[in-house]
């Protein structure tokens, strides 16, 4: 291995002598521009523009050559040129924008006849979920003192997350389509309460409570659309409304019986029948904080149940939690609200608008 260190030195100490050879043909052709001798510039950028050019971290050397070529190509009246060295620059660096005070009209002008806007944004995301089912029947095996009583309870969801801006209504930089593939965990508590009458030595009344957590997983696909409707470019505050299509993978149900003056019927962890696919409509509201090369996006939603989870049907299905807990599943949707944090990277094809008629 030593044999080639010497090798590596000297291929290391070339391409730095190489770019540091380019900032000043960068000099050269500034000057060469401001003399007007537009057109011995493609001449002299042309090696520092090949690959092996400028160096890496010599990205806005480049974006100057680049804007010196398009200048000089657009002063020598060649559009199609002047178009070509125009979108290297954008694919140099997507978020360059001129300056209009000072740079030329002309420059400023091509430079808006290009896509700014990310074709799309693609990452993921982490979050935190409070469920609560909206029960519409509730269902019984024995009489109990009082209706049961739903609790709701967090859980986490995480996944995959895209962006897509779209322009809508004449309006650009409004408004984007925003998908997400989740997985997603929900939880909530049941308790209940029947009476066992009296004891008849003490007189005391007795209680049986049933006391349990039920703990959903299912596949979501989230799609919204969001309006930004402030112009900020720090926060980018948006709300949005969609609709999101679930795929339920399973229902658990952890229950415990606690017996006044008995044994307690032990723990026991069981399965749930449901409704495979469910629907939710959602509404929510968050920002998009740029971080380059892409954007974070915060979140809290709302997602309201709109198929039930259960039927008539699944009731009794359980008979284990019929006979031994006493139990029944009732019919209800459920509803959850979200907050959520999401990292999306910008992707930009650079290409250049075609003219409305």
């Amino acid at each position: 291995m030593n044999r080639f260190y010497p090798a590596i030195i000297f291929l290391s100490f070339t391409c730095a002598t190489y770019a540091q050879d380019c900032v000043q043909t960068l000099r050269l052709a500034r000057a060469t521009y401001e003399q007007g001798r537009l057109h011995e510039i493609e001449g002299q950028l042309a090696k520092c523009l090949q690959p092996s050019g400028f160096g890496k971290d010599q990205k806005q050397e480049r974006v100057e050559a680049y804007k010196l070529l398009c200048l000089s190509y657009i002063y020598l009246e060649e559009p199609e040129k002047a178009d070509e060295a125009m979108l290297n620059l954008k694919r140099t660096d997507p978020y360059y924008e001129p300056n209009e005070a000072v740079d030329p009209a002309e420059f400023v002008a091509l430079y808006n006849t290009f896509r700014k806007e990310p074709v799309y944004r693609i990452g993921a995301g982490l979050g935190v979920n409070f469920s609560q089912p909206n029960v519409s029947e509730l269902v019984y095996v024995t009489e109990f003192t009082g209706d049961s009583k739903f609790k709701g309870s967090f859980a986490i969801q995480f996944g995959a997350a895209a962006d897509v801006p779209l322009s809508l209504f004449n309006t650009t930089n409004k408004w984007t389509l925003h998908g997400e593939l989740l997985y997603q965990s929900r939880k909530f508590q049941i308790s209940q309460r029947e009476s066992r009458g009296v004891d008849p030595g003490t007189g005391t009344e007795l209680f049986n409570e049933l006391q349990g957590i039920e703990t959903q997983t299912n596949i979501a696909l989230p799609v919204m659309l969001q309006y930004r409707f402030m112009a900020n470019d720090k926060l980018n505050p948006f709300v949005g409304f969609g609709i999101a299509p679930e795929l339920m993978l399973g229902r658990k149900f952890t229950v415990e019986k606690i017996r006044d003056g008995q044994p307690s019927v032990p723990e026991k962890r069981e399965d749930f029948d449901h409704n495979t696919i469910n629907l939710s409509a959602l509404v929510s509201a968050g920002v998009k904080l740029p971080l380059r090369p892409g954007v974070i996006i915060l979140e809290l939603r709302y997602a309201h149940g709109l198929t039930n989870i259960t039927t008539a049907e699944h009731a009794f299905a359980n008979e284990a939690l019929v006979l031994d807990y006493g139990f029944a599943d009732s019919i209800f949707k459920m509803s959850s609200v979200s907050l959520s944090a999401a990292y999306v990277y910008e992707v930009f094809i650079p290409k250049k608008l075609k003219r409305k008629k």
